[in-house]
């Protein structure tokens, strides 16, 4: 870090303080506390939609080793190196952020990167005993205060709808296949969009609230996003009508927590999410253990689930449900992110099966 420190703190709306050091953009910021464990790429992770105006907590060393890559656009005009154009999070908590970069790749240092996205960040803090807090008392709001900057309020970190900010305002197309799949833009990861094409396939995304149930189309897939998914009525509105539909639905992380609401499931707020890259969970049709990328904070009651709609994958360390289906895997969903990034991709196979559902009009290979 360079030689002048500038002190920070984090407090806790339960009145606990953290002492540290500021790095990135020095200003004061308030969001949900939310702790990611495993090793993630801190640029992918923070551009996620799913930690928009998060305090995220990697209590792993050397965050940001890799620094910050080029910022590159694809063939499709997606960030390469990052999920949505700018980071998302209102800010970040670490032990160590090393000065030197380690990648090939990089552009510039992590602290550097983070100034110029106007984030703040706060090092030096004693990550373990933090996390220990939020383990026992579960999801707090906190804030980063910077030096004699001047002091926000909790109320800054309110659950409000999120998906609004992060959804496109308009539909934006992306291929020129035959087959069209409506993308339902609550929080969508560029690296879904990628999942999702294929030269025979056009993508359209659409805003959350956008009416497409009376449209031309061949598949439905829910992207998942940020905050409390029972803010989102109007996607649940229309996402009702187009069940009625035999048309092949998917969704992931929030997504899918959106797709149950709709269905009529109970949704339910969890002590502190599953925000990780090394989740296991159980597919119940082969009783293999999969290691999953998460990142949400709802799940679903498995017993609340509607008639004709069952469990597929269940959460092999606290039994909670991460996966339903219904009309024969027609309509399905799972609460992790099967394309990874950051985290492993071992059920990627998911979304090809789902292209393939739309391929052959809702009928399985």
């Amino acid at each position: 870090m360079p030689q002048r420190k500038k002190n920070a703190r984090i407090l806790l709306e339960d009145g606990t303080e953290f002492e540290g050091y500021a790095f990135g953009h020095e200003k004061s910021a308030a969001g949900e506390l939310t702790v990611f464990t495993g090793q993630p790429d801190p640029v992918r992770l923070l551009t996620d939609p799913a930690v928009r105006g998060t305090i995220v907590l990697l209590p792993q060393p050397l965050t940001g080793a890799t620094g910050a890559p080029p910022n590159e656009m694809d063939e499709f005009n997606l960030e390469r190196f990052q999920e949505s154009p700018a980071c998302q999070a209102a800010g970040l908590i670490t032990s160590q952020v090393p000065t030197e970069v380690f990648h090939y790749q990089a552009k510039k240092t992590f602290p550097r990167w983070l100034k110029t996205q106007q984030i703040p960040g706060i090092y030096g803090v004693d990550t373990r005993a933090l996390v220990q807090r939020v383990m026992m008392r579960g999801t707090l709001r906190a804030k980063i205060l910077v030096g004699e900057n001047r002091d926000v309020s909790f109320a800054a970190a309110q659950g409000h709808n999120q998906s609004s900010h992060v959804s496109v305002k308009s539909p934006v197309s992306y291929g020129t296949g035959k087959r069209k799949i409506i993308l339902v833009d609550c929080g969508t990861r560029n690296s879904v969009i990628r999942a999702l094409l294929a030269p025979d396939i056009t993508v359209l995304r659409v805003p959350y609230s956008y009416d497409y149930s009376a449209g031309n189309y061949d598949g439905i897939f829910i992207a998942g996003g940020p905050g409390d998914p029972t803010t989102c009525e109007k996607t649940c509105a229309v996402l009702r009508k187009a069940l009625a539909r035999d048309t092949p639905v998917f969704a992931t992380g929030q997504g899918a927590v959106i797709l149950a609401l709709a269905a009529g499931a109970t949704p339910y707020r969890m002590a502190c999410g599953h925000r990780s890259t090394s989740v296991p969970c159980i597919n119940l049709e082969n009783g293999r253990c999969y290691i999953t990328a998460q990142n949400h904070g709802y799940g679903i009651r498995d017993d609340s689930l509607p008639a004709g709609w069952y469990p597929t994958f269940l959460n092999n360390a606290d039994n909670s449900l991460e996966g339903f289906a219904a009309k024969k895997g027609l309509i399905s969903g799972v609460f992790f992110n099967p394309e990874g990034n950051p985290g492993p991709d071992d059920t990627a196979f998911l979304h090809e099966s789902f292209v393939s559902l739309v391929r052959n009009g809702g009928l399985r290979e």
